[in-house]
């Protein structure tokens, strides 16, 4: 783990992944950064720390909930999804059926995490500059490396979180956040 100084975010690396913590959040990432998802396929596994149901014209444009997770067309503009706080997204290059999400009130420590059932971590405000305290990382890893996301980004009250494997897009992530930083200073 790495904290830059001069600018709260805090990235680090596992295996071929990069991650990043900020105290930013998705409306001021994605206008600077709309590559995370353009062209992309979008599974929301939380919004407002719960189901995102597609309202008619979100389903009319391809919108799907299939087993309490949301299923997204190839995303056009970052407009189109839907944000609201306490959201978690995975990624993808292709459309993926991923399963179901864990009920309600089951958490990782007590849930056997199988390949296709979905905890989600957001919820828990799990990132890995936190983990110390929560002792999550093992389960977030062992869900994230069998769904191996394009990327994954994650926002609660407290951070943005943003894991991927393409280094151009981490890259400009974590310039497009200093340059925010440096703005707000």
């Amino acid at each position: 783990m790495l904290n830059p100084p001069g600018f709260p975010l805090t990235i680090g690396v596992r295996e071929n992944y990069h991650w990043l913590a900020s105290e930013q959040y998705f409306d001021d990432l994605l206008p600077l950064c709309p590559d995370i998802v353009l062209g992309k396929y979008v599974v929301i596994t939380s919004i407002d720390s719960g189901t995102f149901y597609p309202s008619e014209e979100e389903k009319a444009a391809g919108w799907e909930l299939r087993n309490g997770i949301a299923y997204s067309p190839r995303i056009l503009t970052p407009s189109s999804v839907r944000r609201e706080g306490w959201d978690e997204w995975y990624v993808l290059d292709e459309p993926v059926d991923l399963g179901g999400k864990l009920p309600s009130g089951l958490n990782p420590f007590s849930a056997n995490l199988v390949h296709g059932q979905l905890f989600d971590f957001i919820n828990s405000q799990f990132s890995p500059h936190t983990d110390e305290s929560t002792g999550m990382a093992p389960f977030f890893w062992k869900q994230f490396d069998w769904i191996r996301p394009r990327a994954y980004i994650a926002e609660c009250d407290d951070f943005l979180l943003l894991i991927t494997c393409d280094q151009r897009l981490f890259r400009e992530a974590c310039d497009s956040i200093h340059d925010l930083e440096l703005r707000a200073n």
